[in-house]
């Protein structure tokens, strides 16, 4: 949940310069319900876009969720004999980390650390949190909110987010979980109703007794909130603490570690609606027992008077001085309200100063944080989460920042009791270790193989199955060809490449912000303008199915473009009521590109038989809810599907719906589909009558047109699939999953994967002089099934005179073989793409090399476009490889460097030489507000031109990164 700056031009075109989720009018709503959204984007943040398609026509999303799940699980359970033919869904990334709720160290096992993550179930690491394992059910909610272990070793898990989100998401669970055997398997322990979970607090004395802090249902009052406490482990429970209203609930509680008798709990009277929210309320409050929680006071001493402007509050206790208390608040609308320390057990209260880092560390959403951690060791050493960690050693006095560390918005800290120093925080970007006792001052390493990320689309390339792009809630949408680096900012949504060439790619951010580039994200333009009044949250952006190069982009009108995304022209007035919604689904006829679908968010459909000139609507039939996605037949334009989202709540509504006549009729084919809203279907891209879908309780297919639906693959958790992308590799379908916390999924569904490679030539070009040669590596690696022999078969677009050979003509899949480009002494000069082909049995690849030929009598030269990371108080380096012959370079040599970086006052750029001599460019000049963009000429008389020559980047300074874009070599 970053929030930006966000800079938006509406009405006839939008500009967005995002970095992640900003706030929107949902979140500005203080005092009373709204009770319609006005902001002209549409929904404002995931959370109101999410939600306003679910809730519709019931508010019980909890129960709603949970009935879909028995009813997935039930359909699984009926199909199991049948499953255990079909393919295996593999999991495949990325390992980049995704929203931590809460992170807990096994006080019996050593180096055993347990995170649950916000929608993706729970992780363990047994190696000190360097890597990370799934460790959950995967029939299980996905969705957790707090995790601790008993001094016994015994895990719970409280299920649904505590934070309620606003530009994330929060799923609800259905309570308690605990496990004996270190995450094997789970048993559920009651608390079904409870929805969210803010916190668990296990006596270390007696591991039977335990307190759940319990948020409640979300969106409606009453049912199972407050503190619940069990005295058998959690085989039975009790409310220890009721709330003052039917909205309030337990968001934070702890047990005293050196006096257990004293249990300390913050309440929180919060609601809302898909238009607003009041996170605050009378309700809300610090409250103390002392007599192992039968009897509760709520604490006054110069914490906040019982108010309606009291938001979020939590509370911590000291281990080493039980007598040393913290608590922080929000007020209603999410602002800092105040930070305080008691030295009494919580009879009077100390406000401690307020300071900048202190109160902008919450931001605007302080209900998305309000906890507080206390070193178990030293009493005024705590931590307090929020966009930055804070950091104090004074309890309150002093405050110590994370700066750019590590991820923003922190929700976990868990300080080591086996392995001194050792601390573990966890944010929205995974985990991070630290060895020096969770100083912020000192330096911290992120945790790898955690597959716990949230994906809103996913894209696959038709010509190489293992590029794919996707859009991620609160971390950009982001590339598999480039180590799953960024292609643009913000919140990640649709995602497309080019089915003819996959170095044309196309992501968008919130609310319709989408750029273009055509050479795989490398570097991006703008979308051109578009002309809409309102933009979703996710706005859809697709192909013409015939000619990539026209695409159509839905405000609350329908946008065209026949240039790749550089124009657009609207070819629709408003498609929706003229209210809140937008275009949610298009859909366009391959058999004829004149007829185009498009479904909205206030559950209207529309077609136009001619390329937008007039538009008849053709809703009846369809139940008034958001409509998800509308898929149009290949071969058939009156042949189409539409989804919707929404629970049926006892209604003979559908999810699922078929038109054979161009929408003048709709037929239901949910069949026996889990009552769930279902967020994509696709049409096999092999057999038309095979039909995929996936919705908030997994994925399933049917094959006879919607009248049975079965579960899809195996292995695949009951998590919110939230796009498919359908493609061919070798002959075979491949499906694309994108799940909403737990990464991206792949299925070949059949029980015999096809078999098929990947190739990949490096370097990736290479310069010589017309009569010399240049050589690189043909690598290759399996995608699918057994290596097969793969033949090196032919070079294309060699310049006249070049010949191609390699060594060896042919190898085992995984193997490499060297090309060898020899050119003539009468090759022109120029800049050529060559075209590797590889051929086995079962597949044909290719991969590029650019050729670059010098001309005759010229100097050398040598660029490497190629991305590198640099980190903060690291030395990287970037090569060029160059065969000039014999020649020497030249005295007036020169070096283009374009370097990007938050701070290039930390940087020393150095040219070294194939000999190892270095000319330092670049010394620690400049400052934030820069990028390293500039020539240098360098004198290199008497240094031999072939060899490979180095571009050394050593960043001196913490707190600051960037990229080595590409550099230039003139010798």
């Amino acid at each position: 949940m970053q929030r930006r700056t966000v800079l938006a031009l509406l009405g006839a075109g939008l500009l967005l310069l995002p970095a992640a989720a900003v706030p929107g009018a949902a979140d500005t709503v203080v005092g009373a319900l709204a009770v319609e959204n006005d902001n002209p984007l549409g929904p404002a943040g995931s959370d109101e876009w999410f939600a306003r398609q679910r809730l519709h026509p019931g508010a019980d999303l909890g129960a709603n969720l949970a009935n879909a799940r028995r009813q997935a699980n039930s359909l699984r359970d009926g199909h199991s004999r049948g499953l255990t033919a079909q393919a295996a869904w593999q999991s495949i990334g990325p390992s980049l980390g995704g929203r931590i709720s809460d992170v807990v160290v096994d006080p019996t096992r050593p180096d055993t650390v347990y995170v649950g993550a916000a929608s993706g179930g729970l992780w363990k690491s047994t190696d000190g949190g360097t890597t990370f394992n799934y460790a959950w059910q995967r029939d299980l909610p996905q969705s957790t909110g707090a995790v601790a272990v008993s001094s016994t070793g015994v895990i719970y898990v409280g299920t649904g987010e505590g934070a309620p989100g606003s530009a994330s998401y929060s799923f609800p669970g259905n309570g308690v979980y605990r496990s004996t055997d270190a995450g094997a398997t789970w048993q559920h322990l009651g608390l079904d109703d409870t929805d969210r979970i803010g916190r668990i607090s296990i006596d270390p004395a007696d591991p039977n007794r335990i307190f759940v802090a319990a948020a409640g249902k979300l969106y409606q009052p009453g049912g199972t909130r407050g503190i619940y406490a069990t005295t058998d482990g959690g085989a039975t429970w009790r409310q220890a603490l009721a709330g003052a209203n039917a909205t309030t609930g337990g968001i934070d509680v702890s047990i005293s570690p050196a006096e257990p008798t004293h249990v300390y709990a913050a309440l929180w009277d919060h609601t809302r609606t898909p238009a607003g929210r009041v996170y605050g309320g009378v309700g809300t409050g610090i409250h103390r027992s002392t007599d192992g929680g039968v009897t509760w006071t709520r604490l006054g001493g110069g914490l906040p008077a019982a108010g309606a402007n009291n938001g979020r509050m939590g509370v911590a206790v000291s281990k080493s001085d039980p007598r040393r208390l913290y608590a922080i608040a929000a007020d209603t609308p999410g602002n800092f309200l105040g930070f305080w320390t008691s030295t009494n057990r919580g009879d009077t209260w100390t406000r401690i100063t307020n300071t900048t880092a202190l109160s902008s560390s919450q931001s605007t959403f302080g209900w998305w944080f309000g906890r507080i951690f206390v070193d178990p060791a030293a009493a005024q050493h705590i931590w307090v989460p929020g966009v930055p960690m804070l950091e104090s050693t004074d309890a309150g006095g002093t405050w110590v920042s994370n700066g750019s560390s590590f991820h923003v918005d922190q929700h976990g800290v868990a300080v080591d009791p086996r392995v001194s120093g050792r601390v573990f925080i966890g944010n929205d970007g995974g985990v991070y270790r630290s060895t020096q006792n969770g100083s912020l001052n000192g330096t911290w390493t992120k945790s790898r193989n955690l597959f716990n990320m949230q994906f809103y689309t996913v894209a696959v390339s038709q010509q190489d199955p293992t590029r794919i792009s996707g859009g991620l809630q609160d971390n950009g949408s982001v590339r598999s060809w480039a180590g799953w680096g960024e292609i643009y900012g913000g919140d990640g949504l649709a995602n497309l490449i080019d089915p003819t060439n996959h170095q044309k790619v196309y992501a968008c951010a919130q609310n319709g912000a989408c750029v273009r580039s055509t050479n795989g994200g490398n570097t991006v333009s703008s979308f051109g303008a578009t002309t809409s009044e309102r933009r979703g949250w996710l706005t859809p952006v697709v192909f013409d199915p015939n000619n990539p190069a026209i695409m159509y982009y839905g405000g609350n009108r329908l946008n065209r473009s026949t240039n790749s995304a550089a124009s657009f022209t609207a070819i629709s007035g408003d498609l929706t009521h003229g209210t809140w919604a937008t275009i949610s689904a298009v859909g366009v006829a391959k058999s004829d590109s004149r007829v185009i679908y498009a479904g909205t968010e206030d559950g209207r459909m529309w077609i136009t038989r001619n390329t937008g000139g007039s538009w008849q609507e053709i809703t009846a039939g369809l139940p008034t809810r958001f409509i998800t996605r509308v898929t149009v037949d290949p071969t058939d334009a009156n042949l189409a599907y539409a989804t919707v989202s929404g629970y049926r709540n006892g209604s003979s509504l559908a999810h699922v719906f078929r038109t054979t006549n161009g929408g003048s009729t709709w037929q239901d084919i949910s069949g026996n589909l889990p009552d769930a809203p279902v967020n994509e279907i696709v049409l096999d891209p092999q057999n038309r009558a095979i039909l995929y879908v996936g919705s908030d309780v997994g994925a399933f297919v049917s094959t006879n047109g919607g009248a049975n639906w079965s579960p899809l693959g195996t292995d695949l958790p009951i998590v919110p699939v939230t796009d498919i992308d359908a493609s061919v590799a070798s002959g075979q379908t491949l499906l694309t999953a994108a799940t909403y916390g737990l990464g991206i999924y792949q299925l070949r569904p059949s029980t015999a994967p096809k078999n098929d490679f990947a190739m990949a030539v490096s370097p990736l070009s290479g310069a010589v002089d017309p009569g010399n040669p240049v050589t690189a590596t043909v690598s290759t690696s399996v995608v699918s099934g057994t290596a097969e022999a793969v033949t090196f078969s032919s070079v294309s677009g060699l310049p006249a005179g070049a010949t191609a050979t390699f060594t060896p003509q042919s190898v085992t899949a995984g193997g490499s073989s060297q090309l060898t480009i020899t050119t003539s002494a009468t090759t022109p000069a120029g800049s050529y793409p060559v075209t590797v082909t590889g051929t086995a049995p079962s597949a044909t690849r290719s991969a590029t090399f650019t050729l670059t030929v010098n001309q005759v009598g010229s100097r050398c030269t040598g660029t490497n476009p190629n991305d590198v990371a640099i980190a903060d108080n690291a030395v990287v380096t970037s090569t060029i490889p160059l065969n000039c012959g014999a020649g020497t370079a030249s005295p007036s040599s020169t070096v283009e460097v374009h370097i990007k970086h938050t701070y290039i006052g930390d940087l020393v750029v150095s040219l070294v030489a194939p000999d190892g001599s270095a000319y330092v460019l670049h010394n620690r000049t400049g400052g934030g507000a820069d990028n390293l963009d500039k020539t240098y000429p360098v004198d290199l008389s008497g240094e031999a031109m072939s060899g490979t020559w180095t571009l050394r980047v050593q960043d001196v300074a913490a707190q600051d990164t960037g990229v080595v874009d590409t550099w230039t070599l003139l010798l």
